[in-house]
């Protein structure tokens, strides 16, 4: 089953939803056609699957930085750690589901907010006690920290031809270093912008 959704993810990347082909899909993950009709019915329900297993394994990251860590440093280093880590992981399906989402593909939109409201209502409702014990700003809505976090991530992925087109430079080490100092810089930020100044 890895295989296919494995095999799946590769080709909705490579031609999109709708150039996707399921006798290629299978091909690539040496089985035959029937098997993904059998376990998915259609096409649909395997590109839904394939999202379904990304945002998973997200959340259950996700889920994780919320059982082990308590303060807002920490909180906030382990989201951007976790986000970091699942764009870098799943750059090519990001884009994607960002290109479905703006054609209209409700059904994409409906699979990823029930895989991941759960969490993000989780960190909101952090915010606001992190509000309330005078951690975090409260001048600023906790949707609107969550998606300033969100956007800091997910546009230097979903867009990285427009940034680096419009800066080239600043993209030098491996990739593993490159990670490690978005990580820093977009946590730094954050925690700078959110931060109750100290008296």
């Amino acid at each position: 089953m890895e295989r296919i959704l494995d095999g799946a993810e590769d080709e909705f990347a490579a031609r999109g939803f709708a150039g996707a082909r399921l006798r290629e899909i299978a091909r690539s993950a040496g089985v035959q056609p029937a098997l993904i009709h059998h376990y998915f019915a259609d096409k649909q329900g395997l590109y839904a699957a394939v999202v379904r297993r990304a945002v998973d394994q997200m959340s259950t990251a996700s889920w994780g930085v919320l059982s082990t860590k308590s303060d807002l440093e920490g909180i906030v280093r382990g989201f951007i750690d976790v986000m970091v880590d699942f764009s870098a992981a799943h750059r090519k399906l990001l884009s994607i589901m960002r290109s479905e989402i703006l054609s209209g593909a409700s059904d994409l939109v409906s699979v990823v907010r029930e895989r991941s409201q759960p969490i993000l209502d989780a960190i909101v409702d952090i915010t606001l006690r992190l509000q309330e014990a005078e951690q975090v700003r409260v001048d600023i809505d906790p949707r609107d920290i969550v998606r300033a976090g969100l956007s800091l991530v997910l546009y230097p992925v979903v867009d990285a031809p427009v940034l680096e087109a419009l800066l080239p430079e600043g993209l030098e080490g491996s990739e593993s270093e490159q990670l490690a100092r978005r990580k820093k810089v977009v946590s730094d930020l954050l925690l700078a912008a959110i931060r109750k100044p100290a008296k």
